[in-house]
């Protein structure tokens, strides 16, 4: 198992030699693999790792796995994000018996992320792609402590939004935003107490085209002054809503509607 990996140099990869086949157990992991050019190592896939063909087995999540398809798919490298109770220890066991090096990295933070990129550099026959993007995460600015405050929905019932110490926080100053809720993490709220943070702009981040009216109304019900100016953005983003490198491109591509809902007055329409 493997932890954080800070070296670029792939030359350091005892892995160079083998043929890489690699399952994955992660969405988010799947995601920055493909972005990293392993599309043709992925052999296996979580049922949620929508960004690879469905003619791929279904081999497991972070909660259980399938042996049998596992050995069909013969990975030599399974990734995973490891649930809060731990990995399975059957999964451990089948990977040990089988040779399969098990890759298990939290993935809350885009410095997470980062690690993750570094571990799959070692793996790479061209790591160029992944060192391009480890340039790019090393490059990420500070929180600016005058930028405008945001407030970050993810989900409306219940109303979750991203609290500090968490990737889509880390994600914000690509945008020149500052998130307005301080608690960590995931945060679960009502419309009063996130009135009461007074944000200078109201986010939604909807995976598909149904959630966003939804999500539309739960941010124009909040009671402040940046609902009620119509500063208000809504966006179709499923990358935002999984820790990868994509998640880079797709924050950094919202910058021209977010600079124009912060400009919106009270005649705006939001």
């Amino acid at each position: 198992m493997f932890g954080c990996e800070g070296s670029h140099d792939a030359s350091a990869s005892t892995d160079a030699h083998v043929e890489i086949r690699i399952a994955s157990l992660s969405p988010a992991m799947t995601s920055t693999l493909i972005d990293l050019g392993f599309e043709s190592e992925l052999v296996g896939r979580s049922p949620w790792c929508a960004d690879l063909s469905k003619s791929l087995p279904v081999v497991g999540d972070f909660r259980d796995f399938d042996p049998e398809r596992l050995l069909l798919a013969r990975p030599t490298h399974m990734v995973l994000q490891p649930p809060l109770s731990g990995i399975n220890p059957a999964l451990v066991t089948f990977a040990e018996k089988q040779g399969i090096e098990l890759i298990a990295m939290p993935l809350d933070r885009m410095q997470d992320v980062r690690a993750f990129v570094a571990r799959a550099a070692l793996l790479a026959t061209d790591p160029s792609r992944a060192h391009a993007r480890l340039t790019a995460l090393d490059a990420m600015s500070e929180v600016d402590s005058s930028a405008p405050r945001v407030i970050v929905l993810v989900n409306a019932d219940p109303m979750l939004v991203a609290g500090s110490a968490n990737y889509l926080a880390d994600l914000l100053p690509l945008v020149a935003l500052r998130n307005a809720v301080e608690r960590e993490g995931w945060v679960e709220c009502s419309h009063e107490s996130l009135g009461l943070l007074e944000p200078d702009l109201l986010l939604g981040i909807a995976e598909r085209e149904d959630n966003v009216a939804l999500l539309q109304r739960t941010l124009a019900a909040i009671p402040c002054k940046a609902a009620r100016e119509g500063r208000i953005l809504v966006v179709i983003a499923s990358e935002l809503l999984r820790p990868s490198t994509r998640a880079l491109d797709a924050m950094q591509a919202l910058k021209p509607a977010i600079e124009a809902a912060l400009a919106s007055g009270k005649d705006a329409a939001p």
